[in-house]
């Protein structure tokens, strides 16, 4: 602009003597006039496009600085989940010990129950020879009494009498213990089978909760990787975000419940004026609304109270156990306990209602055929025979592989 101006005035104090010379100047000065203007038009451009590029560029670092806010952010939950999964794995870990412990006191009263049945069946084996004794000594003095009636000393049929209906009695006694012995032994092979049954559950329980720790775990090093590259990019300034190792979506679907998902990436344009990045959704903190091992001992102490024999404190325990976990795998056995130890206080009429409970809320439980057999045994116990044989039909006719019905069918033979 300033050599435009410079011309005209240069132009402007050209004397008009120069005639002939004043029509070439014009030319120049148009010439240059134009000249300016175009580079004055160029200059407009440049900074007009630098200012853009100056624009881009600040949008894209408070981009950037939100994205690395964003960062930290999920850094910061990630860390809170690691420490979770920690906590997770302690729990897990004290499980484990008293796992063991369980096992260790389980393998001691199995090998207490078989010292105990072992010691039962000599017992039994012994009385069963005093039985034959006594039959042998019962049928000699028989035939001592008719020999004494034939010869006709009253005094010896007297003393023979007396002798007979004390080997009676004795014979009675012996009856009474035998059947007492075999129900201590049917007791205590179900105590048995059923700490079997127990331990196996929590083996199964605790095998599903390490594969589950164990996919978190595994899940870890791709998140930690993650946020590296996150880290390092925004050291470096970068525009552009790395993509993530696997989309959130895939992973969801791959992974369990509860499982640790892999965040999704935000990506930044080179030319982008505004940030766009997606919040991720990641699951709770914790993996299970219940604790399994709080459940687990709620059974564990009820049970212990019932094998101690306090009824009472067992059927409020397994009560208690019903209410607060009615769908639990372990709520069929409680509501059979529960039975039982009713049975054990010869609360026959309470017992049988609640085996029927067990019949009508849980008929697929495993228990189903024991709970059978203790309702036709407390309706023998009443002296309702009718009940008990119909009872007992039942349970051979539904169930007629299992344990209990060969036990009904002993019972129902004696009650014939």
């Amino acid at each position: 602009m300033m050599r435009r101006f410079s011309i005209l005035r240069s132009f402007q104090s050209t004397p008009a003597s120069r005639g002939q010379n004043w029509l070439p100047l014009v030319v120049l000065a148009l010439v240059s006039l134009e000249a300016n203007a175009a580079v004055d038009g160029e200059a407009r451009v440049q900074i007009s496009r630098q200012q853009t590029q100056i624009a881009q560029l600040q949008n894209q670092v408070r981009s950037i600085d939100t994205w690395r806010t964003e960062a930290q952010t999920q850094s910061e939950l990630l860390q809170v989940r690691y420490d979770g999964l920690y906590d997770v794995q302690k729990d897990l870990s004290g499980l484990f010990v008293s796992l063991r412990e369980d096992h260790a006191r389980l393998t001691g009263e199995h090998n207490e129950l078989h010292d105990t049945h072992q010691d039962l069946q000599d017992r039994f084996s012994l009385i069963l020879a005093q039985v034959q004794t006594l039959s042998e000594e019962q049928r000699i003095g028989g035939q001592k009494l008719a020999q004494a009636e034939s010869q006709g000393a009253n005094r010896g049929v007297v003393q023979l009498l007396n002798r007979m209906e004390g080997l009676n009695g004795d014979l009675n006694r012996l009856r009474g213990q035998i059947e007492v012995l075999t129900n201590d032994i049917n007791n205590a092979q179900k105590r048995q089978r059923d700490m079997y049954v127990d331990l196996d559950t929590r083996l199964r329980r605790m095998e599903q909760q390490s594969a589950a720790a164990k996919k978190d775990q595994e899940a870890l090093p791709a998140l930690e990787e993650r946020i590296r590259k996150l880290e390092q990019a925004a050291a470096a300034g970068l525009t552009t975000i790395p993509a993530p190792v696997a989309s959130s979506a895939a992973a969801a679907a791959a992974a369990p419940p509860g499982a640790v998902t892999e965040v999704s990436a935000w990506a930044v344009p080179p030319t982008a004026t505004t940030a766009a990045a997606v919040q991720p959704s990641l699951p709770p903190a914790s993996l299970s609304a219940v604790d399994p091992a709080a459940i687990q001992r709620a059974y564990d102490n009820a049970y212990s109270n019932y094998r101690i024999s306090d009824y009472h404190g067992a059927i409020r325990g397994f009560d208690g156990f019903i209410r607060t976990y009615p769908k639990h795998q372990l709520a069929s056995n409680a509501q059979y306990w529960i039975g039982e130890s009713h049975f054990h206080m010869h609360d026959y009429r309470g017992a049988i209602e609640a085996q029927r409970r067990l019949l009508g809320t849980y008929p697929d439980s495993a228990k189903v055929p024991d709970a059978l057999l203790i309702i036709g045994t407390a309706e023998s116990n009443m002296g309702d025979n009718a009940a008990a044989r119909k009872t007992f039909e039942e349970l051979i006719a539904k169930y007629p592989s299992t344990e209990s019905a060969e036990k009904a069918k002993a019972r129902l033979a004696k009650l014939k």
